[in-house]
């Protein structure tokens, strides 16, 4: 009984120094900071508003999933750019008007920037060895422990670094409480067509 008294104690202390963490000035209304990098909660919702269309209302896309990509873009991007297979703002907004379900001119730079990251992790994945990936994998783990990820409670708890997705937190606050896996970026593989993240 004390034992798990002292847990919840950890937890909500837990919770309560994320969430004073949240409040400074550099994280107000930020759906997560990384290094100096902040995404703002909006970002998160214009991408989600832009990709759902692009994916279908069946895939099940949730917010958390939306800014796990955000937060990987510029590392997945750089990543595959010094492969020789980099993705440019062009080449996503080629992809996405190929759907035919979404103009690319209608899509928010924090959509773009969703299906880059989609696009860059599928490159990184295409035609090299399992040890090949999981070199590039953690090259990116290491910038990104370096730089310091920090999620806004509302999304999930942090980072899983051994499959690149965010923790949830326990009730999932954006699905009522019931428990959503947060998407596993390194293991997804993309359809043939590349038509969703």
């Amino acid at each position: 009984m004390i034992a798990t008294r002292r847990r919840v104690g950890a937890l909500v202390a837990g919770v309560l120094a994320l969430t004073l963490a949240g409040c400074g000035s550099s994280q107000a209304g930020a759906a997560a900071v990384i290094g100096d990098r902040r995404i703002p909660v909006s970002d998160v919702q214009d991408g989600f508003s832009d990709v759902v269309p692009l994916v279908g209302q069946d895939a099940q896309i949730t917010q958390a999933q939306i800014l796990n990509l955000l937060i990987l873009e510029p590392y997945l991007s750089q990543a595959a750019a010094s492969l020789g297979r980099g993705v440019s703002d062009a080449d996503a907004k080629l992809d996405i008007g190929a759907s035919g379900v979404v103009k690319a001119e209608d899509v928010s730079e924090a959509g773009l920037e969703v299906w880059k990251a989609n696009m860059a992790n599928t490159a990184l994945q295409t035609d090299r060895s399992a040890d090949d990936i999981t070199t590039s994998y953690k090259a990116i783990e290491a910038e990104m422990k370096k730089a310091g990820v920090h999620i806004n409670p509302r999304y999930g708890d942090g980072i899983d670094y051994s499959t690149f997705s965010i923790t949830q937190s326990q009730p999932d606050w954006l699905a009522g409480g019931a428990e959503t896996p947060a998407a596993e970026v390194p293991v997804e593989e993309a359809p043939a067509d590349g038509a969703t993240p």
